[in-house]
């Protein structure tokens, strides 16, 4: 979804190369307003509003990117970082945070004072392979200016002794920077760097920070904190990498400024010299007669920033003869050579195109007699194609009169949001937004401006019949806009409770639970409303609309019956540009699948499909006494595999800077679906993750961080009750720390050991939702399911390094994660939600791929990248996973037991294949019998099932209904076929 146009970032400088920072796709459309006709022409808006989803490929707020749309070279290949200072045992200021290319993390340099020449502070990295550089830059994080450096010395060095000795005569200096000063909190300063020579050892040696001289508490010019260090690589263009960030430029002249995105690099040699990078592919906007383009530049410096402007790829009618128009060429020459440094607007007609589509947003510099060495630095903010719907312009009915129901006598108390219902006479007005009233005026503060004052204010008014406000307007829709859209988004700014409908259909509301009729705030008890206005987005599905006049209604309650302030402003409504959320209707749905089949003589499901935690807990060799142990126990004197493997797993890690750890902690406190995205893959993976950061995949994220585990009226983990009745000792509690006299090193604080000391340890709950969202994330891209699965095993293995949990744990919790994956797809309702969930990642990860250069297709951005593991590699760590080695304890050598519905999980994987068919090759690729928690009967082992192995199968079916399963003949069972 996108903020309103007219302020925010937008996009970004590069050099013959693409990045995905832009919107998302927008079908063919036509515009209007409220009381027009429908105009030609359509819209597509990169702005970004704080405080909602981002658009599509936005980076966070101070957030540095280069211009290929990927981690900047070499950084992405950088294998550690180490520093005297690593602040190691912190998961969100750790010295790791320097290239992880989010300005929302940060290397906080714990005890390092306030470094100088004598006694400096230093940083290095260690790269795959020896790399050169052509600059770096550095982001500034968060808190306060005097703990920024402020002098440092960049170094190089090709000797492997360098990696762990900041002295070591190898170093070499390649560039020197004082009195340096950030603009801001998230800001990034970019720095050339010439030389050519490959080094695979860099050291940033930090001498001094800002201190004193930035205005700042007392307390911080002792400190030392940096959020990125990047390393930008070489390139043969005529201009240099450029480094962006998003960050805010100070408002001055036409535009606004925050969240700005900021462009900055260097002409490397005279002449012709020219950059362009895609913010948008796949758009298909129409043009009409009177439709523009816009958008603003505040260019910085050199006259090299002036030859900066956005280009438009546009086709005929069927998408044919693509052409680029640009606006450099077409002499709209901006910034120091157009009239200064300030924001200007710039504004070009396309009527001349009327009757093409733009498929393709770039942004351009061009210059044709460039000077080496110029600076091509400055903001590019609100690019606009088109008008939306709807603005806070528009034009609304509303009522703000005391004592008057909008619904008059209607027992329906929302009819006054139906379409071709005018409201009724008494007390309803006509005026354009925004509305706002405070105290006897309007002053709500810069950001919240007032165009038309509300009259109703509550100022110790008693009852429960408090006044609220009501807006309606209408939009008109012809029926070819509707089928070619994929709905519409919006968002609105209120003060205090909002609900927002659409053709008398609720589409969203916020804070407004208690609202049941409508002269009443939102909260009897007296909750106060205070704080500035907040914004709230919705969607309009296709489905709402209709052709012709839509009416948008929307209603402010306040909070309490003392709030001396209201305010709405709707900041947009335009045509969907990417995914939909799920309605509340769609997430709201009770499905059978949220329903657990009765376990056989009543009781708690999971807790009876693992009964057979019970037997492994009997054998001696496999599980300890469920006691403490005695102080003083050495590690040869454990005699269960369990604790064994426990006692290794944890002991291995030397000190809490190994980044085994580092992952560990960051798993333990991130949801599974975040952290486990480098199981796509180096590039794919760090597309994943922006793409949730930017709100790109709503379907997605509603599914894996909590549809999928629980249903709509209850967060309860399923596990839970099966936890509460084993009840069996965690490892470092009868184990005990080494600090004292234990075996156990804490790697995790004190505080998460002893908020966890007296929970069950089987099944792990950490594990069932690492499982649970890594199996559906693999269905939704089966191309990578044994990558994901095998990162959804390594996050349950770290709740045993952490000594959490026991490897038996982790089986138990696998078996709760596939069971829950399997019952949603195996549910024809909750599948359909699934299927959108996919068909949204897919798009957006393939486009992604496209605009980053990663592959014109899913397909080749796969095949070309970096993978977690190959997927021979996966397969075996996952397989291993399953049983940790563990010898066999129950009945060996029985035939396959496939639980049933556990075919569906194949269904993405083994697309072609039969239910039947689906379910021989889970038995062809299943473990043997006998392993802890394995079942002998009905319903079938979950423990045996190896996803991993029949995601990957190749398979080829014959006519006879047998089948060949990694070149291994089965039957219909998937048993080896005798003599195949």
């Amino acid at each position: 979804m996108l903020g309103r146009p007219g302020r925010g970032l937008t996009a970004v400088l590069a050099a013959l190369a693409l990045i995905p920072l832009g919107g998302q796709p927008v079908a063919a459309a036509t515009t209007g307003q409220v009381n027009d006709a429908p105009r030609a022409g359509g819209y597509w808006s990169a702005s970004y509003e704080p405080g909602t989803p981002r658009p599509a490929g936005f980076p966070a707020a101070g957030a540095t990117r280069n211009l290929r749309g990927e981690t900047p070279e070499p950084t992405a290949r950088v294998l550690r970082a180490a520093s005297d200072h690593a602040n190691a045992t912190s998961v969100d200021e750790n010295v790791n945070g320097l290239f992880d290319q989010d300005s929302s993390t940060k290397w906080y340099a714990s005890g390092s004072g306030r470094p100088t020449e004598s006694r400096p502070v230093h940083v290095i990295y260690t790269l795959r392979s020896a790399r050169a550089l052509s600059g770096y830059s550095l982001t500034s994080a968060a808190d306060a200016a005097p703990r920024d450096p402020a002098a440092w010395t960049l170094l190089g060095s090709d000797s492997a002794s360098a990696a762990q000795n900041a002295e070591d005569g190898s170093w070499t200096e390649l560039g020197r920077e004082k009195d340096q000063r950030f603009a801001g909190r998230g800001r990034s300063n970019f720095y050339a760097l010439d030389t050519s020579r490959a080094y695979r050892y860099y050291q940033l040696r930090l001498t001094d920070t800002c201190a004193d001289r930035c205005e700042g508490a007392e307390s911080d010019r002792g400190k030392l904190q940096l959020a990125d260090w990047t390393l930008r690589g070489p390139t043969r263009a005529t201009t240099s990498p450029l480094g962006v960030s998003v960050e805010n430029a100070d408002s001055s002249g036409a535009a606004d400024g925050t969240y700005a995105l900021r462009y900055a690099g260097r002409v490397q040699k005279p002449g012709p010299a020219r950059s362009s990078v895609v913010l948008r592919s796949g758009l298909d906007v129409p043009l009409g007669k009177g439709t523009t383009l816009s958008w603003a530049l505040r260019p910085q410096g050199a006259s090299a920033s002036a030859h900066v402007g956005v280009d438009l790829v546009h086709t005929d009618a069927d998408g044919h003869h693509p052409r680029v128009l640009s606006s450099v060429r077409a002499g709209t020459r901006t910034g120091a050579a157009a009239g200064g440094e300030g924001w200007r607007t710039f504004s070009l007609g396309l009527g001349a195109l009327a009757g093409r589509r733009v498929t393709e947003v770039r942004l351009r510099y061009e210059d044709p007699a460039a000077e080496a060495g110029g600076a091509v630095t400055g903001w590019i903010d609100d690019i606009r194609l088109g008008e939306p719907l709807l603005d806070a312009s528009a034009t609304w009915d509303y009522l703000d009169a005391p004592g008057v129901d909008p619904a008059g006598a209607d027992t329906d108390r929302t009819a006054w949001t139906r379409p071709g219902r005018a409201p009724q006479a008494n007390g309803w007005k006509t005026a354009a937004g925004p509305f706002g009233v405070k105290n006897e005026g309007t002053d709500l503060g810069p950001d919240f401006p007032v165009r038309t004052r509300l009259n109703l204010r509550k100022d110790g008014a008693t009852g429960d019949t408090v006044e609220a406000y009501f807006f309606r307007t209408d939009f008109r829709l012809d029926r070819a806009t509707i089928e070619a859209s994929g709905g519409l988004v919006g968002s609105v700014v209120h003060d205090d409770t909002v609900t927002v409908y659409l053709n008398g259909r609720r589409l969203a509301g916020r804070d407004d639970g208690a609202i049941t009729k409508n002269l009443q705030y939102q909260t009897p008890e007296g909750t106060p409303g205070q704080g500035d206005p907040r914004r709230t987005a919705f969607a309009v599905p296709a489905s709402a609309l209709r052709s012709g006049a839509n009416t948008l209604a929307v209603e402010v309650h306040q909070c309490d019956r003392t709030s001396s302030d209201a305010y709405f402003r709707l900041d947009s409504l335009a045509p969907a540009q990417g995914s939909l959320p799920f309605t509340e209707e769609q997430l709201g749905t009770v499905h059978d699948s949220d329903r657990l089949p009765a376990a056989p003589g009543g009781g708690d499901y999971f807790t009876w499909l693992l009964r057979s935690f019970t037997e492994a807990r009997a054998t001696p060799s496999l599980m300890g006494e469920n006691e403490v142990l005695p102080e003083g126990t050495t590690r040869e004197e454990l005699t269960a595999l369990n604790d064994r493997t426990v006692a290794d797993l944890n002991n291995a890690p030397a000190d809490a800077t190994d980044p085994e750890v580092h992952e560990a902690l960051t798993d333990g406190r991130g949801s599974p679906y975040r952290t486990m995205a480098d199981g796509l893959g180096t590039r794919l993976g760090a597309l994943y993750a922006q793409a949730l950061k930017n709100g790109e995949l709503p379907r997605t994220e509603a599914l894996l961080s909590g549809r999928v585990e629980h249903t709509p009226g209850s967060s309860a983990d399923w596990y839970q009750t099966a936890k509460n009745t084993y009840q069996y000792k965690r490892p470092f509690v009868r184990m005990g720390f080494t600090d004292a006299d234990g075996l156990i090193k804490p790697w995790d604080s004190q505080r998460g050991y002893e908020g966890l000391a007296k929970d069950g340890s089987f099944p792990s709950g950490h594990t069932s939702h690492g499982y649970a969202q890594g199996i559906v994330l693999a269905t939704l891209l089966p191309e990578l399911a044994p990558q994901i699965l095998a990162r959804a095993s390594e996050y349950g293995e770290h709740r045993i390094l952490l000594a959490f949990h026991y490897p038996t744990d982790i089986m138990g919790g696998r078996i709760v994660g596939e069971r829950t994956a399997q019952g949603r797809w195996s549910d024809p309702g909750f599948r359909t939600l699934l299927e959108q969930a996919r068909h949204e990642l897919r798009a957006v990860l393939a486009q992604k791929c496209r605009e980053s250069a990663a592959g014109d297709t899913l397909a080749r951005c796969v095949a070309q990248d970096r993978p977690y593991l190959t997927t021979r590699e996966a397969v075996d760590v996952y397989t291993h996973r399953l049983t940790y080695g563990f010898p066999r304890i129950g009945p060996r050598d029985l035939p396959p037991a496939v639980p049933a519905g556990a075919e569906d999980l194949l269904r993405t994987a083994q697309p072609k294949l039969s239910a039947g068919q689906r379910r021989a090759v889970l038995a062809a690729t299943q473990l043997p019998s006998g392993y802890a928690l394995d079942e002998a009967g009905a319903p079938g082992s979950w423990q045996r099932l190896n996803l991993a192995a029949a995601m990957a199968a190749k398979v080829v079916a014959h006519r006879d209904g047998t089948l060949t399963v990694d070149g291994v003949h089965v039957d219909r069972e998937g048993q080896p076929v005798a003599g195949g």
